[in-house]
């Protein structure tokens, strides 16, 4: 079996990592400065993550940080479950991986508040399964299943949070911009690390996301379309993949965005025109609520049967001050 990791603040303003253990959390020896040098040293040196509980400190007592330092990589996909899909009036199926990315910035902490950038009136939710390399893909590299954790080294939860409006009516559609602001991607708060005989699991989770305590997508990992292993295959095709890297590995159905033909005509028929398009994008969006400051937002990862967790994030809505 693996373990579950968190990143925490002390009270005495010291970030510090332990592993969790029901409602409590046994305090690393070692203060690793970045995720990678923790799945190193899990690697190399796990007799270090043998730990005394009788040391502990209480889960929710802590202030937790994303497991996830912000000196990486963060690459994803889109329209990777067929449920996503249809809600985007994209016909199903196996057609080409959608691939994007997002920049570091955008990372904050499982609890902290998700800003709404000036002039944002779509913002939107994805919760998704995020994988964690340890270590580099090279070039050109084929990955299977039988060699995927090789490469992978765990696992955490992640928020793609959209502004739709500035992905759509952005000149020529700017997923980056619109998907980039920081606290647009909250992570953890646990980053599992696996072992080498875990590959089963990685088909085998449920996440979930609810808005203000209402369902909004609930989907399970054995729905994928672009497995991991053909994502990262295709990824080393034309671009490095470093260690420490995270891929996010799309979003079920639920989301806000209503991708009705009207949607899409508004999009295509004015392609050109950045203010008309972004204006009938609104409008078509007329009746449809997106989050709105003081919203709360409860993301969960867990095992398929639900008999292990891997975590929760509670995040609230606010307006940029």
């Amino acid at each position: 079996m693996g373990i579950c990791v968190i990143r925490f603040k002390t009270d005495q303003q010291e970030i510090r990592w332990g592993i969790v253990k029901g409602k409590q959390v046994a305090v690393l020896p070692h203060n690793y400065a970045s995720h990678r040098e923790l799945m190193d040293g899990w690697s190399t040196q796990p007799g270090d993550f043998e730990v005394r509980d009788d040391e502990s400190l209480q889960l929710d007592e802590l202030e937790l940080l994303s497991p996830i330092t912000a000196d990486i990589q963060i690459f994803c996909q889109g329209l990777n479950y067929a449920s996503h899909q249809a809600e985007g009036g994209v016909k199903t199926g196996k057609g080409q991986n959608l691939i994007f990315s997002k920049p570091p910035s955008a990372i904050c902490g499982p609890h902290d508040d998700i800003i709404r950038p000036p002039g944002c009136q779509l913002l939107d939710y994805e919760v998704e399964l995020a994988l964690v390399l340890k270590r580099d893909v090279p070039a050109n590299s084929e990955v299977t299943n039988d060699n995927l954790l090789d490469y992978v080294g765990g696992f955490t939860l992640a928020n793609d949070v959209s502004a739709r409006d500035l992905c759509f009516g952005a000149p020529m559609l700017q997923w980056f911009k619109g998907k980039g602001h920081r606290t647009f991607c909250p992570t953890g708060p646990i980053l599992y690390l696996m072992d080498g005989n875990e590959l089963e699991l990685l088909s085998n989770l449920r996440l979930s996301l609810s808005l203000n305590g209402e369902i909004r997508q609930d989907a399970t990992t054995d729905q994928l379309i672009f497995k991991p292993d053909e994502t990262l295959t295709e990824l080393a095709s034309f671009t490095d993949l470093k260690k420490g890297d995270m891929l996010l590995t799309g979003t079920p159905g639920g989301v806000i965005l209503n991708a009705s033909p009207k949607v899409g005509l508004a999009i295509v028929m004015n392609f050109t025109n950045d203010k008309k398009r972004r204006e009938k994008l609104i409008k078509s969006q007329a009746g449809v609520r997106y989050m709105q400051p003081g919203d709360q937002l409860t993301l969960s990862l867990c095992s398929r049967d639900g008999t292990q967790d891997f975590g929760t994030q509670i995040n609230t809505i606010r307006d940029a001050t």
